[in-house]
């Protein structure tokens, strides 16, 4: 379990980076937004342009499924992995 954790934070720190590459002005945080010590983690992805939020992605990091997920105009549609979130996001951002 702990080697898919750790491919997750890996793969979607990189898309992440990806998407940087596409939008110069864009910066991104995770937060840690809920552990119930019963191997259930939920993170939160902020995105941002200049000062302004322009995305909010909650995920589970254990299995990677998005629960709930926000990204300017993009059509919602869950449920959805996290990786294919992330390339949902920047093929809207590469249209």
């Amino acid at each position: 379990m702990q080697e898919v954790i750790e491919e997750n934070k890996v793969i979607v720190s990189d898309m992440l980076t990806k998407l940087q590459d596409l939008i110069p002005n864009l910066t991104w945080r995770i937060n840690n937004s809920y552990t119930d010590g019963l191997d259930n983690t939920v993170l939160e992805i902020l995105i941002f342009e200049e000062k302004d939020q322009t995305g909010r992605i909650a995920f589970q990091l254990e299995d990677g499924h998005v629960i709930n997920y926000r990204y300017k105009s993009l059509e919602k549609k869950l449920p959805i992995h996290i990786v294919d979130m992330l390339l949902d996001v920047i093929s809207h951002e590469m249209d």
